[in-house]
């Protein structure tokens, strides 16, 4: 192996020896020391030419081609170049066509340049919080589309995204290539404690935010004012921030006042009123279509037609496409394409079954949002009629949810009056 890519470096030609004696040739370098490989018999095809029947194929070092000149002369048999090898020749070839290779080497050296920065970036998992939501945030903490690879800390930014979206449970950022893919599960596990309400007050009570009955309690801070079962209403004070101390006797020495902190959840109701038309509007799209395309590089739009836009009613959709070498190797070349298609509205009415099935899927979305936001629904009393031309929906929404929040502390509420023992008449 390392005697090929010495060959190689030198430099060696792959030749053809015909006329007088062949042979004799052969013996002559093997006297002068000049190396010969890779013999071979065969017969010339041109053999009117060369006037010869027989020729001999080897390969010889280039140095050692110049030096066949005399030997030639002696056993008047003539050598033909047949092919070239070797880094000499590769290099002259290269010289000869130098723009060529200057461009290959200068496109290795930009996809190189590329491939230290991040050129796409993939949210994956989310329901609540949408991709574009996402990004924005992203971007205000130094994420974008452009950013080096090596300014980038994943780690961080999975703290970052659990710190600042408290829904969001699990987070996985990960760099494939000029990629950054970032995946996330949302969780809807309502938070009874402290860590669901901050509050910059030092001391403070716990106050009932709604009327209900008491749940659940756990007091962690504070002195707890009501118990298990409890009807409460608004603005009750639940826990409170203010500890009596007491000495032997039972003697109040003094209060102290705290930052109320617990779990309490509260049997509560939502009143739930809802209404629509039974009479509505839906699309009908025509065949008319126009669309409009766009070529973004590094982030700038460097190319973009749009189409005049002359119809009535419409929707856009928006297709867009990064262009990658390999699986994750993205580039900074993205392009858009616009979709106008234009669409007719026609009418139609709701039949009563039809009716009732989508109000209470309107119901099933607001029961879904309220169990976004940490409420445990309990039961559901709502009742659906459809009359003079709409399906109403009303009713309660029996509900367990964490009903309180923060209230300062009064001076009036913890201040101890002291009584002098001495006064009065006493003789």
């Amino acid at each position: 192996m390392l005697k090929r890519l010495i060959r190689w470096l030198r430099g060696y030609l792959y030749i053809m020896m015909a006329g007088g004696s062949p042979e004799h040739l052969i013996n002559l370098c093997s006297g002068k020391g000049i190396v010969l490989w890779g013999l071979s018999y065969g017969v010339n095809k041109n053999k009117k030419q060369l006037g010869e029947k027989d020729v001999i194929y080897c390969n010889i070092l280039l140095k050692d081609y110049r030096e066949l000149r005399p030997l030639v002369r002696k056993a008047k048999a003539v050598p033909y170049i047949k092919e070239r090898h070797g880094f000499p020749f590769f290099l002259r070839h290269v010289i000869r066509r130098k723009v060529y290779y200057l461009g290959i080497l200068l496109f290795c050296a930009l996809v190189y340049t590329m491939s230290l920065y991040i050129w796409d970036i993939s949210i994956e998992g989310g329901y609540k919080h949408t991709e574009e939501q996402l990004m924005e945030y992203l971007q205000t903490t130094g994420v974008y589309s452009g950013v080096k690879i090596k300014s980038i800390e994943c780690p961080r930014i999975e703290e970052n995204i659990r710190r600042d979206f408290s829904d969001i449970g699990w987070v996985s950022a990960e760099i494939k290539g000029t990629r950054l893919i970032v995946r996330i599960v949302e969780t809807v596990l309502p938070k009874l404690n402290s860590e669901t309400k901050k509050t910059s007050l030092n001391t403070a009570h716990l106050v009932a935010t709604k009327d209900g009955i008491v749940n659940y309690i756990v007091v962690r801070s504070g002195t707890p004012k009501v118990e298990l079962g409890s009807v409460v209403k608004k603005g009750d004070i639940l826990i409170s921030g203010v500890v009596p101390v007491v000495a032997d006797g039972e003697t109040l020495v003094e209060n102290k006042t705290v930052l109320a902190d617990g779990d309490i959840s509260l049997r509560t109701y939502f009143e739930y009123e809802d209404s629509f038309p039974l009479k509505y509007t839906f699309p009908v799209y025509t065949n008319h279509k126009k669309n409009g395309y766009s070529i973004t590089l590094f982030g700038k739009k460097i190319f973009s037609h749009m189409p005049r836009n002359s119809y009535t009613n419409y929707d856009i959709i928006t297709e867009a496409s990064t262009l990658k070498l390999v699986r994750n190797f993205y580039l900074p070349i993205s392009f858009m394409k616009t979709t106008i298609s234009e669409y007719n509205i026609e009418e139609a009415i709701f039949s009563e079954t039809e009716a009732t099935t989508l109000a209470n899927k309107r119901l099933l979305r607001y029961l879904e949002k309220l169990t976004n936001q940490g409420v445990t629904i309990l039961e559901q009393r709502v009742d659906v009629k459809v009359e003079n031309g709409t399906c109403k929906s009303a009713g309660k929404i029996i509900v367990e949810e964490p009903a309180w929040d923060y209230n300062p502390i009064n001076d009036s509420e913890w201040r101890v009056l002291e009584t002098d023992e001495h006064s009065g008449d006493n003789n």
